[in-house]
């Protein structure tokens, strides 16, 4: 049964797995046809309302041209009723004007207006004035009540007293004329006025529009000036019944712009648009349809390149979740306002499972909850304080403290920093390691304390040894041979044969013990140096910083290795400065006891030398030699604790390779350190630097050191 569940569970995830793919694929799919239409109904509608602002725009303009024509137009024909009214009150003031008097009074308004054709007077509604007069006898004696269209206008003006406009109305010669009429009127009995007949004025339609520059506007607008008897807009399937001043009636099929003209002879109304009609679509239309097409597929590869990123992002957060998940060790993330923003597992259960740990959880409320539930014994009773000093270690840019927490487990908390402010930190669990650790301080310990008690009682032995082998190279002043010596001298017979042989056997012991003594002596060398080196690795190696000189340390080491140096034959050059310096001398003179055995040792001809300089802040010593050299890829393992150049167990030269390393711990213990320079066949220059005065402080320092850590017992590196 179970396995039957393990392979449904198999089949339903094998199945699920592509399904949820091709569902997503789907919604993605969805999701860019409907940021797509979205996008095209925008760009429709930005499209519109910009085609619309444009023809704002035009119409504008155009109305702007158009109060222009209009101001024009109204001012002009205005200015001639006027002056129509005037000369038709100067006839209704002497009705029986003649022929000569019309003519004077009609040329001063031809005069001023050159587009006047002629100026007709029609009493009783028949022409009987006319001027010029010339090419216009046929108008005389016609009568107005032939013409029933114009009759029902003039009677209608009568009646009102007003001005008339009729026109353009084509003439016998072909041309197109606008004629103004005014009503004359008589004084008449009991104050009123009799209708004396009509004046007319016939204006050239072309000159006149051209005097007032119509046609420039006419060049980039359609223009329409028609009747309005109404007061109101004339649709165009009207407009047969108004008079109509200028442009075709399809104007007003085309949304024009309207202005209402008002002269003194009515209402007339003046309607545009741009030449053809307003523009049907926006300049450019194509390129800002490929535009907008362009932005839109712009839009949804940036949108479905967002969605791959976020689908990136969201398999990058899983990987990173299950990544930290499966750490072993705690790991947590805070913001740089220190607000929690990631964990594990792990890490809450170091929290000892804290309900505070969870995510916009500050750090100061995750510490202070652990230490109110005493999981840090070393904060007991000091919980502030303890505290303050904790929290500092996120203002560092990296920090690495341990901590021992309730169930008795160490724990290692390493922070670091980020550019941006946040932190990330681990919580490792060293309770192994630390036990592991004491386990080989002891051991360590335990070695050292035997290194002692083996030193000590080797030494002790090894040191009679060298006494009684020492004794023994001088045994012919022992009182023990001069005895023998003294027996065999009793006995002449044989003295003579038995003194040389008794002289070849002192000098045979005496050879004999000196090789012991060597022996002995190195012996004695490398249980020093191996103690050295325990005392080294354990931290045990006594300093003891006093004041001295320079040359008091390099003299004394000189005067000693000299006849080594010089029984080889060597070149032995010194020069130390005179200053004061505060190091432990018998350490730095086994520094440099090593450096001049190991030249002499490595130098067969040639020279050995030793200077010393100073600055106010430091001391160098230098130890050159003329010898084999160093190969490059040896200098730097030289300081290693039993390296060895030629370690095969054919080599030339004897030694431990303690020298070198126990050197350098030295020079390091004195805050100071040891380099060496060489050239294969030139030689080795090896470089001891010690400060000044310094290494009392580097004392102190280290003395501080531990005393802090001792403080912070918890919060050991």
């Amino acid at each position: 049964m179970a396995k039957m569940k393990v392979d449904i569970a198999e089949r339903w995830k094998a199945f699920a797995g592509p399904l949820k793919r091709k569902k997503d694929i789907f919604v993605r799919a969805m999701a860019l046809v409907a940021l797509t239409i979205s996008l095209t109904a925008v760009a429709y509608k930005i499209e519109n309302l910009t085609y619309e602002s444009y023809v704002q725009d035009i119409k504008l303009k155009t109305t702007i041209s158009m109060v222009e024509v209009r101001e024009r137009i109204k001012n002009d024909l205005i200015s001639r009723v006027f002056a129509l009214k005037e000369l038709a009150t100067i006839i209704g003031q002497h009705p029986d004007m003649n022929v000569t008097e019309f003519n004077i009074k009609a040329l001063d308004f031809v005069l001023d207006d050159p587009d006047v054709k002629f100026v007709e007077a029609a009493p009783d509604l028949v022409a009987s004035m006319v001027f010029p007069r010339t090419g216009n006898q046929e108008i005389l004696g016609a009568s107005y009540h032939d013409q029933p269209e114009a009759l029902s206008k003039i009677m209608s003006s009568l009646s009102t007293g007003e001005a008339i406009m009729t026109g353009p109305a084509g003439l016998a010669s072909g041309d197109r004329s606008l004629v103004l009429r005014v009503p004359v009127f008589v004084p008449g009995h009991s104050g009123r006025r009799d209708p004396w007949g009509i004046l007319s004025v016939v204006i050239d339609y072309d000159k006149f529009f051209e005097a007032m520059e119509i046609s420039e506007y006419e060049k980039g607008f359609d223009i329409l000036i028609h009747e309005d008897p109404e007061g109101r807009a004339v649709h165009s399937d009207s407009l047969e019944l108004c008079e109509i001043l200028l442009g075709d009636e399809a104007v007003l099929t085309e949304d024009p712009i309207t202005l209402e003209l008002n002269l003194p002879f009515g209402a007339w109304q003046l309607a545009a648009t741009t030449d053809g009609g307003w523009p049907p679509y926006l300049p450019n239309q194509l390129t800002r349809n490929i535009s907008y097409a362009l932005g839109i597929l712009a839009c949804v590869i940036a949108f479905a390149m967002v969605l791959r990123l976020y689908d990136k992002r969201r398999e990058s957060d899983r990987l990173l979740s299950v990544g930290i998940e499966a750490l072993e060790h705690g790991f947590v993330m805070f913001d740089s306002d220190r607000r929690l923003v990631a964990f594990n597992r792990r890490y809450k259960e170091i929290a000892g499972g804290s309900g505070m740990v969870r995510i916009g959880a500050r750090y100061e409320d995750i510490v202070k909850s652990s230490l109110r539930r005493g999981l840090i014994p070393d904060a007991v009773g000091r919980e502030e304080e303890w505290y303050e000093r904790w929290s500092k270690r996120l203002e560092a840019t990296d920090s690495d403290n341990e901590q021992i927490m309730a169930d008795g487990s160490y724990i290692r908390a390493y922070d670091r920093a980020m550019d941006c402010g946040a932190v990330v930190g681990l919580r490792i669990d060293v309770t192994d390691l630390k036990i592991a650790q004491r386990e080989a301080e002891a051991a360590n310990r335990a070695k050292t304390e035997f290194m002692g008690v083996l030193s000590h009682e080797l030494r002790t032995p090894l040191t009679i040894i060298l006494g009684h082998a020492r004794l023994a190279q001088n045994i012919v002043k022992m009182p023990v041979f001069g005895k023998l010596v003294a027996e065999i001298e009793k006995n002449p017979e044989f003295s003579a044969d038995v003194m040389p042989l008794l002289d070849d056997l002192s000098t045979k012991f005496a050879t004999m013990t000196r090789s012991i003594e060597n022996s002995g002596n190195q012996l004695f060398t490398l249980i020093s140096e191996i103690l050295d080196l325990a005392k080294i690795e354990s931290g045990t190696l006594a300093m003891e910083i006093a004041q001295t000189t320079v040359p008091k340390i390099v003299d004394t080491v000189v005067e000693q290795m000299r006849p080594m140096v010089e029984n080889k034959g060597l070149a032995f050059e010194v020069s130390a400065v005179n200053c004061d310096i505060n190091v432990d001398a018998k350490r730095i003179q086994q520094v440099l006891i090593n450096l001049i055995g190991n030249a002499s040792k490595f130098t067969e001809e040639g020279s050995i030398a030793v200077i010393a300089t100073s600055t106010d802040s430091t001391v160098t010593i230098q130890v050159k030699d003329s010898g084999i050299g160093i190969p490059d890829d040896e200098i730097e393992n030289v300081f290693e604790a039993f390296h060895q150049v030629d370690s095969t167990s054919s080599r030339k030269h004897n030694g431990t390779g303690l020298g070198l390393a126990i050197s350098r711990d030295i020079a390091l213990a004195h805050g100071g350190e040891l380099t060496a320079q060489s050239v294969m066949g030139q030689g080795s220059t090896f470089t001891l630097t010690l400060p000044r005065s310094a290494a009392l402080e580097h004392a102190d320092n280290t003395e501080e050191a531990w005393d802090g850590n001792d403080d912070g017992q918890t919060l050991a590196a």
